[in-house]
């Protein structure tokens, strides 16, 4: 069955969505896996990366999750060999009422929806919505790790202590096994300000942290612009080598996780 990463954090801006599409990319065509992109925002900016004209999309997450289709019906292949991309669109901006509205059992929905093409891949990402506490709440309890990309700076931390305190609760009632695989320093600038506010988030002990950290870099800019991921648009880039040693922490956490 799929292994299930959350790429989440409580505030925009700080490279979800760029962590996701890149993460997921790299470990399609570098590492060889089957991977399966999920967007769950619905602002859509997963789907758009990978499909250039996503506006007449019939099927997406959000049919699949009020059962107006089954998933297979809603996937889509990418131009990238072994990543699929589960789209989102605006009216995804409904679900956050259907669960709602669901008597029981709604945290698990998601988990429930994806069933069926589980065993179809490697490694299924959610790139999750930066507010809607329902469905980033189905997110986590689907998924077996965690990934919290933060950009360093004084409005972090309070974002770092809610969403800790967010697992801790997904793991007491919903989903015992979720584990964070780290944070994610983004956006870094060697300058002292980025400097010391890394230095202190790779020193606290609430959650681990990953060596990596992902420099600013205008070719990720650039291959948003592209639709393409950052190794296909510019291999040479600071960009691609950092979201590459990323990728690299991110397997080898997972294969220490599957021998235990």
């Amino acid at each position: 069955m799929a292994r299930k990463i959350a790429v989440t954090y409580e505030k925009g801006g700080c490279g979800k969505t760029t962590t996701a599409v890149n993460l997921a990319a790299i470990l399609a065509l570098k590492y060889s896996k089957k991977v399966l992109l999920v967007d769950l925002d619905k602002q859509a900016y997963s789907t758009s990366y990978y499909i250039k004209d996503c506006r007449d999309i019939e099927n997406t997450i959000y049919e699949v999750m009020t059962g107006r289709c089954e998933p297979q019906q809603a996937i889509i292949s990418t131009p990238y060999k072994g990543l699929d991309i589960l789209p989102s669109c605006r009216r995804f901006r409904e679900i956050e009422t259907h669960l709602m509205m669901m008597t029981r059992r709604q945290e698990y929905l998601l988990s429930s929806s994806l069933e069926p093409i589980e065993g179809s891949y490697d490694l299924i990402i959610f790139d999750c919505p930066p507010s809607g506490e329902r469905i980033k709440e189905n997110a986590l309890t689907a998924s077996d790790f965690v990934i919290l990309p933060l950009i360093p700076d004084d409005f972090a931390l309070p974002g770092l202590i809610q969403i800790s305190e967010e697992i801790t609760e997904i793991r007491r009632f919903t989903n015992p096994r979720i584990k964070v695989l780290g944070v994610l320093i983004t956006q870094y600038e060697n300058n002292l300000n980025k400097r010391a506010y890394t230095q202190a988030f790779k020193s606290q002990e609430l959650l681990p942290v990953f060596n990596t950290v992902i420099r600013k870099n205008t070719k990720l800019s650039e291959a948003i612009n592209h639709h393409k991921p950052i190794i296909e648009y510019d291999s040479r880039s600071n960009g691609a080598a950092d979201y590459l040693s990323f990728s690299e922490e991110v397997i080898n956490l997972i294969n220490k996780e599957d021998e235990k």
